[in-house]
C-alpha cells in the first residue's frame, strides 16, 4: 500500500475533477492511465504527473454532472461565470480585470466567482489563463442566460468596459480581437445608436487591417464584412474614409483567402469603383481586380495595367520593343552598374513619392503578366524599375525589380556570374524591407533561376519551399504557382525519392488547385495552367518511373493525377498542345521529364525523338538559358554518343561533342552540380572513340562524384552505363557489380519499374544467381585496372 501522504495530492485532484462520484472516479483514472499520466512499474511503483493532471480535461459524463451543478450556484457566482463564458472557453485574467466594473456599483465580484468555481471543479487556472473544465460547462453557462435581450445587454456592458479601460492604459490594441468579437456577437441589428455603430465599424476596420498583416485573410474578411454592416445607409457620403478602408480590406481578404467569397469580392470591387472619389482611392482595389483578370485573361490584365500607368501619369510605350531591344537595354544597364557601381544602387535613398511607388507596383505586376505570356518584355520593364529606383530612390518593389533583372542577366544574356552578384545584392536590399512579405516573389526568382547555377542544387529546395509556404500564407496566388513549379522541378533534378515527391506533388496540386474554383458564369471547371502543364506531366513521369511498387503489386493501378481540374492527362497530348499553343517554357519542361523517362527505360528511339525536338525548337534558335537546358544538353550528349556508336553518323558525334563542350563551360560555375555529369559524358565520349582506359576511369569517378554530391538518380544511371560498358569490353565481374549497384540506386531513388527492367536484363545476361553478389564497394570506384595500366604506360614513356 502507498502511504496516504504520498497520494493525498493525487486524490484531491481526482475528487475535484470527478466530484467524488465513484463511476466518474473510475472513468477519470482510466483516462489518466491511457494518456500515461498515471503509470506503474515494478521498480518505482505508482507515478503521476501532477502538473499535467491538474490541467487534464474532464470526461463528457463528468461535464454533464458539473453542468447540473451550475443550477445550484448562488446568483452572483453564476453571473460571474456567465461573464466568463461570454469570452469563450478560455480567458486571460488580464481581460477580466478590464471588465471588473462592467456594471458600475452593481458589478459582481468576478474574482470571487472564479475562486468558488475553481473549488467546485467547474473551472481551472493555469498561470494567467482561466478555462472552463469542459466545453459543455461553458456552453451550459452561456445557455443559462435564457433571455436573448439580457445576453445582448451583458455583452454591450462588457464591450464598453473593455474598450474604456483598455484605452485608458493604451492597451486597446492588445485586446482588439476580443473586443471586436464581443461587438460582432451583439450584431448590427441590435445596435441602433449612430455613434455606437460608427465606433463598432471603426474597430472592425482596425481588426481587419491587423488580421491582414498576420496574415489571417478569413478573419480579415469577417471583420471587414461586419464593419460594413455597422455603416449607416449613406456611408459613402457620411463615412467615406471608413467605408473605403473597410471595402479595401474586404477586397484584399476575399481575394487572398482560400475560402474567399468570389461573389462578395465582385460586389465590393464594384462598390469601390462606383464610389471612390479619384483614381488613387481606387488603386488598391484596382490592383486586385487586375490580378483577378489575369487568372482568366492575361492580355486584358496587361491592357488594364498599361491603362493604370497612364492614369498615374507614367505611360509605358512598348511599341517596337522586341527581343533585341530587351537585350540591348539589359546590356546597357549591366554596364552602367559594372563592378562596385552596383553597390550605389543599394545605398540610394528610399522612394517617398506615393505616385511613383504605385507605378513600381504596376511594373511588378506587368512583369508577372508578361512572364505568363512568355514575353521578354518583363526583363525590359525590370530595367525601367532599376532606372526609376536609381533616379528617385528604392522601395520594396525595387527588390522584385532587382531580382528579375538578376534573372534576366542569366536567362537572356547568359551572364551567370553577373546575375549571381545581382542576386546577392537583391538579398541585401531585401533585408531593408519586410523580408517575410517579399519571400514569395524574391525566392522564386533567385533560387529558381539564378542561384541554381552556382550553389549546390539541393540547397535551393528549402528557400523554394519557404516561398511556397509564405505565398499561401499571404494569399499570393501567382508566386505560389511559380515557387511550386520551381520546387517540384528542382526536386526531380536533385533525385528526391520518387514516392516522397509524388506525395508532395499531390499535396501542392490540391493546395494550388483550391484557388481555381468554377467559373461563376457556368459549371465549367477553370483549368489551372500550373496543374495542366507542369504538375501533371511530372506526376505522370514519376508514376511511370515508380511503376507498381512491390508492396502493391497485386493492387489495381491507380488513376493518374486524381484532380478534376486537369483536362488533359497524357504527357504526349500535353506536349503537342503546348507546342501548338507556343507555350515553349511548358514544352521545354515537359520535354525534360520525357527525355529522362525514355533514357531511364532505355527507350533510346523515343529518347532520340525528344532530344531532336529540343534541338529543333531550342538549341538552334535564340532561346533563353533555362536551368532545364542542363538536362537537355546532358541527355542529348548521352543519347547522341550512344547512336554515334551504333550508326557511326558524324552529325550525332558532333552533337555529342558540342554538348560535352557546353557542360565543360558550365563546370566553372559549380563542381557540385556539374562534375558528375561532365565525367559521365566524357566517359561516353571516350567509349565512342574506343579509348577504353580513359572511359573506365571517367565512369568510376563519375559514380563517385554523383554519390558524394547526392545525385542518387544520376549515380544509378551512371552505374548502369558503366555496367553496359564493362559488359561490352568483356569485364563481366566488373559489369555485374555495376549493374547490381545501379539496381540498388534505382530502388533508393524509388524508380522500381526501372530497377525491375535492369534486373530482367541482368538475369537474361548472367542468370538469376547474379543477385547473390551484393552491392558495389569503394574498390569499384577506385582506379580501375585500365587506369592502373594506363598510368604504368605513362611512367614507362616518361622514363624513356
Amino acid at each position: 500500500h502507498i502511504p496516504v501522504r504520498r497520494v493525498r495530492s493525487l486524490s484531491e485532484m481526482v475528487i475535484q475533477k470527478t466530484d467524488g462520484q465513484p463511476l466518474h472516479v473510475i472513468e477519470f483514472v482510466q483516462a489518466l492511465t491511457m494518456d500515461n499520466l498515471l503509470t506503474h512499474s515494478f521498480e518505482r511503483g505508482w507515478e503521476w504527473d501532477a502538473d499535467s493532471i491538474d490541467i487534464f480535461p474532464i470526461t463528457d459524463s463528468v461535464a454533464e454532472l458539473f453542468a447540473f451543478k451550475l443550477r445550484r450556484l448562488p446568483r452572483e457566482i453564476l453571473l460571474g461565470l456567465q461573464i466568463m463564458s461570454c469570452f469563450g472557453s478560455q480567458i486571460d485574467q488580464h481581460i477580466l480585470r478590464f471588465v471588473a466594473d462592467y456594471d458600475g456599483e452593481d458589478s459582481v465580484d468576478i474574482a470571487e466567482a472564479i475562486r468558488v468555481a475553481t473549488s467546485q471543479g467547474l473551472i481551472e487556472q493555469a498561470s494567467s489563463l482561466v478555462s472552463f473544465a469542459h466545453d459543455m460547462i461553458q456552453k451550459a453557462t452561456i445557455d443559462s442566460v435564457r433571455d436573448k435581450e439580457a445576453l445582448v445587454a451583458l455583452l454591450r456592458k462588457l464591450t464598453a468596459a473593455l474598450i474604456k479601460n483598455a484605452s485608458a492604459v493604451n492597451e486597446l490594441d492588445s485586446v482588439l480581437y476580443v473586443a471586436v468579437d464581443l461587438i460582432n456577437r451583439i450584431g448590427s441589428d441590435a445596435t441602433s445608436r449612430p455613434e455606437e455603430r460608427a465606433l463598432f465599424a471603426k474597430l472592425n476596420s482596425r481588426a481587419g487591417s491587423k488580421a491582414i498583416k498576420v496574415p489571417d485573410f478569413a478573419g480579415a474578411a469577417k471583420y471587414a464584412e461586419n464593419g460594413i454592416a455597422f455603416l449607416n445607409d449613406n456611408h459613402w457620403e457620411d463615412q467615406y474614409d471608413l467605408s473605403l478602408r473597410l471595402h479595401e480590406t474586404a477586397v484584399l481578404s476575399h481575394f487572398s483567402s482560400l475560402k474567399g467569397d468570389r461573389d462578395r469580392l465582385t460586389l465590393r470591387i464594384n462598390a469601390v469603383f462606383d464610389h471612390a472619389e479619384d483614381f488613387s482611392d481606387q488603386f488598391t482595389t484596382r490592383c486586385v481586380w487586375i490580378k483577378l483578370l489575369s487568372m482568366s485573361d492575361v492580355s486584358k490584365a496587361i491592357e488594364e495595367s498599361l491603362h493604370a500607368l497612364e492614369r498615374l501619369g507614367e505611360p509605358l510605350d512598348l511599341t517596337g520593343i522586341d527581343s533585341s531591344a530587351c537585350r540591348d537595354e539589359l546590356v546597357k544597364l549591366k554596364e552602367q552598374f559594372k563592378g562596385e557601381r552596383k553597390e550605389k544602387f543599394l545605398s540610394s535613398n528610399r522612394l517617398l513619392d506615393e505616385n511613383k511607388i504605385r507605378v513600381m507596383k504596376i511594373f511588378s505586376s506587368l512583369i508577372i503578366y508578361y512572364h505568363m505570356k512568355k514575353s521578354r518584355l518583363g526583363s525590359y520593364i525590370s530595367c525601367r524599375m532599376m532606372e526609376m529606383s536609381t533616379n528617385h530612390g528604392h522601395c520594396e518593389h525595387s527588390v522584385f525589380g532587382a531580382a528579375v533583372f538578376a534573372s534576366a542577366l542569366v536567362n537572356v544574356l547568359d551572364e551567370i556570374d553577373e546575375g549571381s552578384a545581382w542576386g546577392r545584392l537583391t538579398l541585401s536590399l531585401m533585408s531593408l524591407y519586410d523580408k517575410e512579405y517579399l519571400i514569395p516573389s524574391i525566392y522564386g526568382s533567385l533560387y529558381g533561376i539564378v542561384f541554381v547555377w552556382g550553389e549546390p542544387l539541393q540547397s535551393t529546395l528549402e528557400p523554394l519551399a519557404l516561398g511556397i509556404r509564405r505565398s499561401f500564407e499571404m494569399g499570393n496566388v501567382e508566386f505560389a504557382m511559380v515557387n511550386t513549379i520551381y520546387y517540384n522541378a528542382r526536386s526531380f533534378n536533385c533525385g528526391k525519392n520518387i514516392r516522397v515527391l509524388i506525395g508532395e506533388v499531390e499535396a501542392l496540386a490540391r493546395q494550388n488547385g483550391n484557388h481555381f474554383g468554377n467559373d461563376t458564369s457556368s459549371d465549367t471547371p477553370v483549368y489551372s495552367p500550373l496543374l495542366q502543364f507542369y504538375l501533371t506531366p511530372l506526376y505522370n513521369t514519376l508514376r511511370h518511373l515508380e511503376g507498381k511498387r512491390e508492396d502493391r503489386m497485386a493492387e489495381e493501378e491507380e488513376a493518374l493525377f486524381p484532380l478534376d481540374k486537369v483536362k488533359i492527362v497524357n504527357n504526349d497530348d500535353i506536349l503537342k498542345f503546348t507546342l501548338n499553343m507556343k507555350e515553349f517554357a511548358c514544352f521545354h519542361t515537359i520535354l525534360s521529364f520525357e527525355i529522362v523517362k525514355a533514357f531511364a527505360f532505355r527507350d533510346m528511339a523515343n529518347a532520340l525523338k525528344c532530344a531532336d525536338l529540343y534541338f529543333e525548337h531550342f538549341e538552334s534558335k535564340d532561346s533563353r538559358l533555362l536551368y532545364t537546358s542542363i538536362y537537355h544538353v546532358f541527355y542529348d550528349a548521352l543519347i547522341n554518343f550512344y547512336f554515334a556508336r551504333q550508326t557511326g553518323k558524324q552529325h550525332q558525334l558532333s552533337r555529342g561533342k558540342n554538348a560535352l563542350a557546353q557542360i565543360r563551360e558550365w563546370l566553372k560555375y559549380s563542381d557540385w552540380n556539374f562534375l558528375n555529369k561532365l565525367l559521365l559524358v566524357e566517359a561516353e565520349s571516350y567509349y565512342t572513340q574506343k579509348d577504353f582506359d580513359n572511359a573506365a576511369t571517367c565512369y568510376e569517378t563519375a559514380i563517385k562524384a554523383a554519390r558524394e554530391h547526392k545525385f542518387i538518380h544520376e549515380e544509378a544511371i551512371t552505374s548502369e552505363l558503366a555496367g553496359i560498358f564493362f559488359l561490352e569490353i568483356g569485364l563481366l565481374s566488373k559489369a555485374k557489380s555495376y549493374f547490381i549497384h545501379s539496381i540498388e540506386c534505382f530502388k533508393r531513388w524509388g524508380a522500381f519499374a526501372v530497377a525491375r527492367r535492369v534486373e530482367t536484363f541482368v538475369a537474361s545476361e548472367f542468370g538469376s544467381d547474379l543477385m547473390q553478389l551484393g552491392s558495389i564497394d569503394d574498390s569499384l570506384v577506385a582506379p580501375s585496372a585500365f587506369s592502373q595500366k594506363l598510368n604504368s604506360s605513362k611512367k614507362r614513356q616518361s622514363n624513356n
